[in-house]
């Protein structure tokens, strides 16, 4: 017994001689408890980003969330292009996450009347979850799309397959601060004169 009492105070004694102190358990328990406080923390403002919001008058559902994170996004892409040649429509893809405002407000127009009369029979839309880290980056890289100027980003498909441009230099960004009225005369643009301009730059 006599030597294991030497040995653990020879043991903390060099701990001390080299600058190192032992944990104690009260410490990491201590910091057990900040990490649960942090994490409950975390998750109520997970939960909060998924409320229904309000911006410019516009209420959002829970059942309004166009991104989903599970699917296939390469797969449903290339379906997608594949039924737009078909069709001879065109194809807008929109990378965004379901926590971005302005990701669920540009959805919310592209669904609202007048844009959904316009859009109905020229238009197909897919949706790519970039939400999380770098999900989905590589799908956006392949088709030409960068995330640097953030999200909704989207990239516009002609009606025989050709690419039309992007939004690349951030013209979708600011989606909460357009009007479905502005939406509208962004997918004319595309459409009609195969154009991406900012919204509220197209005449």
């Amino acid at each position: 017994m006599a030597g294991l009492i030497l040995g653990l105070v020879a043991y903390h004694g060099a701990l001390i001689f080299s600058g190192q102190t032992p944990v104690r358990r009260e410490f990491l328990d201590e910091q057990q408890a900040r990490l649960d406080k942090l994490q409950e923390e975390n998750l109520e403002l997970t939960e909060e980003l998924f409320q229904p919001r309000v911006a410019g008058g516009l209420a959002f559902n829970q059942d309004e969330l166009p991104y989903d994170g599970q699917a296939d996004a390469a797969s449903i892409i290339s379906s997608a292009q594949k039924e737009a040649r078909a069709e001879r429509k065109f194809l807008m893809v929109t990378f965004g996450a379901n926590w971005c405002l302005d990701c669920r407000t540009l959805h919310h127009h592209l669904n609202s009347e007048p844009v959904a009369s316009y859009t109905r029979d020229l238009f197909r839309f897919v949706y790519v979850d970039v939400g999380k880290f770098n999900q989905n980056r590589d799908v956006a890289e392949s088709l030409g799309v960068s995330l640097s100027t953030g999200i909704p980003v989207a990239v516009f498909f002609g009606p025989a397959g050709e690419v039309i441009g992007t939004t690349n230099e951030g013209q979708l960004e600011p989606a909460r601060h357009y009007s479905s009225k502005q939406i509208l005369k962004f997918v004319r643009g595309v459409a009609e004169r195969y154009r991406v301009l900012a919204p509220d730059s197209v005449e």
